[in-house]
């Protein structure tokens, strides 16, 4: 709308945003006097009513010219006041407009600001306990199999004892199977070890991304949301403008076309003064 605009700010989203309240066109109240106030528009009628008052007074050619000029050059300075006041008029409704805009505007931002900050506080905090989680996890692993271990020593410990102890052939051949057993579930508990830290590792990874994901949706669908919002405040007072401008054109049209029936009678009047 012309000059009904201003610099929008930060956008990045809302879910709960400030509902605009809808104001009739009236509420942009024009500040500017009226035409019939003004200096040139009363000079202007006193000068016609001075015309009718001469109707039947003998009048020269020349003063006739006279009366003319002076009656078309009031009329021009009424004309131009009645175009500066529409002028005045429209550029207060903008202003007005805009600062209406602005307020309600401001208002969708901070909506949108406190709910980014929620947003982003509650990811915050779910990072936290993701991360929380898998430091317990991991050294419930860790600890657990570590345990495991300490205890599969111990009894390749022993049993290294009893075959240090047993007799050749068959009794030591028994108790070395045993050893390489637990020789292997020692193995075997290490890689499972390093199985599920990789394990917890990429659930946590995965847990993190879809976090990161979901906040960062929500982010896009508050910025989407309060630039929605934005749009039908600015179309809103866009309107509301439009409207208080066709309505002070419309005033200015009827002015103008009273100010040149006022001429018309002017003249008519010059008109009818007898010539001396």
């Amino acid at each position: 709308m012309g000059k009904r605009r201003w610099s929008r700010g930060l956008v990045v989203g809302a879910l709960a945003l400030l509902a605009f309240v809808a104001v009739p066109g009236s509420a942009l109240a024009a500040k500017a006097p009226g035409l019939a106030s003004s200096t040139q528009y009363k000079a202007f009628i006193e000068y016609v009513k001075k015309m009718d008052g001469l109707t039947t007074t003998p009048t020269s050619a020349e003063q006739k010219n006279t009366y003319e000029a002076k009656l078309t050059a009031k009329k021009t300075a009424a004309a131009h006041k009645a175009n500066a006041l529409f002028k005045r008029a429209s550029e207060e409704a903008a202003a007005e407009a805009n600062e209406k805009a602005k307020e309600q505007v401001e208002g969708v931002r901070g909506k949108e600001e406190k709910e980014l900050a929620a947003i982003q506080a509650t990811t915050a905090g779910k990072f936290e306990r993701i991360e929380a989680s898998y430091h317990v996890k991991f050294e419930h692993i860790v600890t657990g199999h570590k345990n495991r271990e300490k205890a599969l020593k111990a009894q390749i410990s022993e049993l290294r004892g009893k075959k240090a102890a047993a007799a050749p052939g068959q009794p030591k051949e028994a108790i070395q199977e045993r050893i390489t057993a637990k020789s292997a579930e020692v193995s075997a508990n290490r890689a499972d070890e390093a199985t599920k830290r990789t394990e917890l590792k990429s659930a946590t990874g995965k847990s993190k991304t879809a976090l990161k994901e979901t906040a960062e949706a929500a982010e896009v669908e508050l910025g989407e949301a309060a630039e929605e919002t934005v749009k039908k405040i600015d179309n809103h007072w866009n309107k509301q403008y439009e409207g208080k401008k066709a309505a002070l054109n419309a005033t200015r049209e009827n002015r103008l076309g009273y100010l040149e029936s006022k001429l018309e009678q002017g003249r008519a009047d010059v008109a009818a003064m007898p010539t001396s």
